[in-house]
């Protein structure tokens, strides 16, 4: 996998030439917050429905990578949380750096939430957070975002928990958890189903599901990760949809998928992924 872009101009907005991996160039604009204001490409049919599944992954590796690529190369801050690599990394050194006090303080509801539905001992803080007929099915995803100090050394503090659930088939809603940042954006956000994880493993999950997040800021942008990342397993939800809705995505996600050069180092519970692949299509 290989990616090349050029900056050709900035007004209001940052215009940009992508060649993605089939040498197809990319006419993109992205706005100062990152929103795609404007895609032209030559190289596949305009209309989604009429491209192939790699055709497909082409344009949203372009867009991912415009969006990526300003922020490296600018002032300007487009990239979201997901795609910038470096932030998290920052994040996952800034876990591995909380002692067992901090960890508990910081992610314990976390941890209460996506191991309650498994341990009869533990109480989650949220009880049937969905009110009843609004979702199609039992599929709950928990969403927990974190946030640095300045310095991004350490972990400062962690939002409540945010549940997506599906309203209909392609219909994903979320129910907002506390925002203790309403104006600034996550540095970092764990995304997962419930689990059968014990208290002892949690710090283990905790890393490896980060290091799978850092893998999949690469291949979300049409790059390949480091040795070190090429991982399988859960790691953000924006590239799990895109594995799971196309043939042509490998299932990094999946703990048992045959992926050539990467493998499963830790596994986990992966709880009710499968039962989603009917609902994000």
């Amino acid at each position: 996998m290989m990616m090349d872009a050029i900056i050709t101009g900035e007004s209001e907005r940052v215009g940009l030439s992508i060649i993605d991996a089939n040498d197809v160039e990319h006419l993109i604009e992205v706005e100062f917050d990152g929103e795609v204001e404007y895609h032209e490409q030559d190289g596949y049919p305009d209309d989604p429905a009429e491209r192939t599944e790699k055709a497909n992954e082409m344009v949203l590796q372009a867009r991912d990578y415009a969006k990526w690529y300003v922020t490296q190369e600018t002032n300007y801050n487009t990239v979201p949380w997901y795609l910038n690599t470096d932030q998290l990394k920052a994040v996952r050194e800034a876990v591995e750096t909380c002692s067992e006090e901090e960890l508990d303080h910081h992610f314990g509801q976390f941890y209460r939430q996506i191991a309650g539905e498994y341990k009869t001992h533990v109480e989650p803080p949220l009880q049937n957070p969905v009110p009843d007929g609004e979702a199609i099915d039992r599929y709950r995803e928990y969403k927990y975002d974190i946030y640095l100090t300045a310095d991004e050394s350490e972990v400062e503090t962690t939002s409540g928990i945010h549940v997506m659930y599906y309203a209909g088939k392609g219909d994903p809603r979320t129910i907002d958890g506390h925002d203790p940042y309403p104006d600034r954006k996550p540095d970092g956000r764990l995304e997962h189903v419930a689990i059968d994880l014990e208290r002892d493993q949690f710090d283990a999950f905790i890393d490896y599901h980060l290091r799978c997040q850092i893998r999949d800021s690469y291949l979300s942008r049409g790059e390949e990760p480091p040795e070190e990342y090429r991982v399988l397993g859960p790691g953000t939800d924006h590239m799990m949809r895109r594995s799971m809705s196309r043939d042509y995505v490998p299932d990094y996600h999946d703990y048992n998928a045959d992926i050539d050069g990467y493998r499963a180092e830790d596994t986990f519970n992966a709880g009710i992924f499968a039962p989603v692949l009917d609902l994000i299509r």
